[in-house]
């Protein structure tokens, strides 16, 4: 019995520790740069410019219910939809976006963090359309504000910005393809940021402020003959 108890103390202590390495390890807070500077700036802000969103049966935000409409296929349950209107850098609606967010495979607790794949299809009307394609650490989000203010009912110390983006492109910029319109072969670089206003597990309300920045390529000019 008194082997027993070692070695079940043993693994608790070993499990405690693997949470603190965990908790702190420095490796899961990497992100892309604040930008300097960048081509355009387009801003949304969290739910008051939300147009549409679905979420998949395993995918609950903040333990909120799914909804009759619920994503319920095993390929997409762990998924959401949301539709968004954009705002240009004086805060007028300039265009919309559809964006599919999904837990990754790329997600390592240990060296990479919790990541979620973002897919964004931007139009902006008489312009033409990009993709976009970013990775995205949330971890430090859910470690330093969702666990312990929703969860664990620690007082909410906000506002609070993160800048989440970990790639898939260089220097953990997200990519952008340029589909359509004056965007067409403009392709480049994003970053995100947001800025999290409110957090209440009481009211169960949440407002984010965020904002996509977009460096992208100069228009190639035919040469002429």
């Amino acid at each position: 019995m008194k082997t027993l108890f070692v070695v079940v103390v043993g693994l608790l202590l070993g499990a405690a520790a693997a949470g603190v390495v965990l908790y702190y390890n420095p490796m899961t807070e990497t992100a892309a740069d604040a930008p300097v500077s960048s081509d355009r700036v387009l801003r949304y802000s969290l739910p008051d410019q939300v147009l549409e969103l679905a979420l998949g049966q395993k995918a609950a935000l903040l333990g909120q219910s799914v909804g009759d409409d619920a994503l319920w296929e095993e390929t997409i349950d762990r998924t959401a939809v949301l539709g968004l209107v954009l705002n240009d850098e004086a805060n007028q609606p300039v265009g919309i976006a559809s964006r599919l967010i999904a837990t990754s495979p790329e997600t390592d607790l240990l060296l990479r963090g919790l990541l979620v794949s973002d897919y964004w299809l931007v139009t902006v009307p008489r312009e033409g359309t990009l993709f976009v394609r970013a990775d995205s650490n949330v971890w430090p989000f859910l470690k330093e504000t969702l666990l312990p203010v929703w969860y664990l009912e620690r007082p909410w110390s906000g506002p609070v910005e993160y800048l989440p983006t970990v790639g898939p492109g260089a220097q953990n910029t997200a990519q952008v393809v340029g589909i359509a319109g004056s965007f067409s072969a403009r392709d480049g670089s994003a970053v995100e940021r947001y800025k999290i206003k409110t957090l209440d597990p009481v009211s169960r309300e949440a407002a984010i402020d965020g904002e996509l920045f977009l460096q992208l390529s100069t228009p190639q000019v035919a040469a002429q003959q």
